[in-house]
């Protein structure tokens, strides 16, 4: 039970990193800047640490896969609905899990969700003409 708990603050800070990291390349900011700034500040903290340049290098080795976060964010979800305790930003966060495990990533780091941010910010840049 604790670990599955667990799941809803530990995963969506993941995903929202990958946002940040996807939007200062999108901005033409350079990654290893972020990192930096980051680090030096609050918002330090050691996933950020351990995961950021394997976000810079789009290179994923498990140290956590990728399917066993999705499966226990799952978990947490079903048991908030048992509970009728709503999850909402778990359960967003699950989405982005679900689709980079759909796009061949259920094996690597659960840091790979960062390529699931990326390629749906190409499609809508896409849709949108960008």
């Amino acid at each position: 039970m604790t670990q599955i708990s667990l799941m809803p603050p530990a995963s969506p800070p993941a995903a929202a990193f990958g946002e940040g990291m996807a939007l200062a390349q999108k901005s033409g900011l350079q990654q290893h800047d972020l990192l930096e700034v980051l680090g030096l500040g609050a918002m330090a903290n050691p996933m950020f640490a351990l995961k950021g340049p394997n976000l810079v290098h789009r290179e994923y080795p498990p140290a956590f896969p990728l399917k066993h976060q999705q499966k226990d964010l799952r978990l947490a979800l079903a048991l908030g609905d048992s509970l009728d305790q709503p999850l909402p930003v778990a359960a967003a966060a699950n989405e982005a899990y679900k689709q980079a495990k759909a796009k061949g990533h259920a094996d690597d780091d659960f840091a790979a969700v960062f390529e699931a941010i990326c390629t749906e910010a190409a499609a809508a840049a896409a849709t949108n003409g960008h």
